[in-house]
């Protein structure tokens, strides 16, 4: 793989995840060194009670760094603080699970030409009926509610630039931010590229977002979205060429 030209940001959410910081944290240090001219691992540290914080400071190294909320605020609270505290030019994550190992993170760095953001789906995932139901049933209610036809189940690459563009909204369930980043950025007519990654088991643990409170957050985050776009500018059209006599 090319190294990776813009300055990037690996932003890694982890919540009582100390089993597998180590070997998360520690593969994506080894990947910024071997794939990014320059790049910094930023981990949120989103309230855990397990001794996650130890751990952590055992890992340390000059690409780390660390943001600590002093309680659990969820998910999206740990990437609004890792997209926002970013200090490079381009951001992307991981989870602190292992469930997207770093080789399925150079496709989507791969997938970049000059866009302003990737987004990933899933080649597959066995998650089981109940999760595929759920997942089908909030992309229709986000293509009814804000019209988004992009497909997004994995991880995304941005700039860290858009923010500024954004005001983003969503604050609470898993998987909104990135549905609202996803969104705004069609409505302004940025450059979306997509690409298809594949998603591994958990290397230990259960998941913390696959719950009904947070798919009762997520109707009530993807409201506010829909709310929160007539505030935003219309896209940007290219001028008409007059038609040929």
């Amino acid at each position: 793989m090319i190294p990776f030209a813009p300055s990037l940001t690996i932003v890694i959410p982890a919540y009582n995840e100390r089993d597998n910081l180590p070997r998360v944290v520690g593969d994506a240090l080894a990947f910024a060194r071997a794939s990014c001219r320059a790049c910094e691992v930023l981990v949120i540290d989103d309230g855990s009670s397990d001794g996650s914080e130890d751990v952590l400071l055992k890992l340390a190294a000059p690409e780390l760094r660390i943001i600590r909320h002093a309680r659990n605020a969820g998910l999206t609270a740990a990437l609004r603080s890792g997209f926002f505290g970013a200090a490079n030019d381009f951001v992307t994550w991981i989870p602190a699970d292992g469930q997207i190992a770093l080789s399925e993170l150079a496709k989507i760095l791969d997938a970049w030409r000059d866009h302003d953001l990737v987004l990933s789906t899933y080649r597959r995932r066995g998650d089981g009926l109940m999760r595929l139901a759920m997942s089908r049933g909030l992309r229709l209610l986000l293509r009814a509610t804000t019209g988004l036809v992009d497909r997004l189940e994995g991880v995304y690459l941005f700039r860290r630039a858009l923010l500024d563009e954004l005001d983003l909204v969503a604050a609470q369930s898993a998987g909104a931010i990135g549905f609202e980043i996803a969104v705004k950025s069609r409505h302004l007519g940025k450059h979306i590229a997509s690409t298809e990654i594949e998603c591994a088991p958990r290397l230990s643990g259960s998941s913390k977002v696959a719950n009904a409170r947070n798919v009762a957050q997520s109707f009530a985050e993807l409201w506010r979205i829909r709310r929160s776009l007539r505030h935003l500018p219309p896209a940007a059209r290219p001028p008409r060429t007059p038609p040929k006599r």
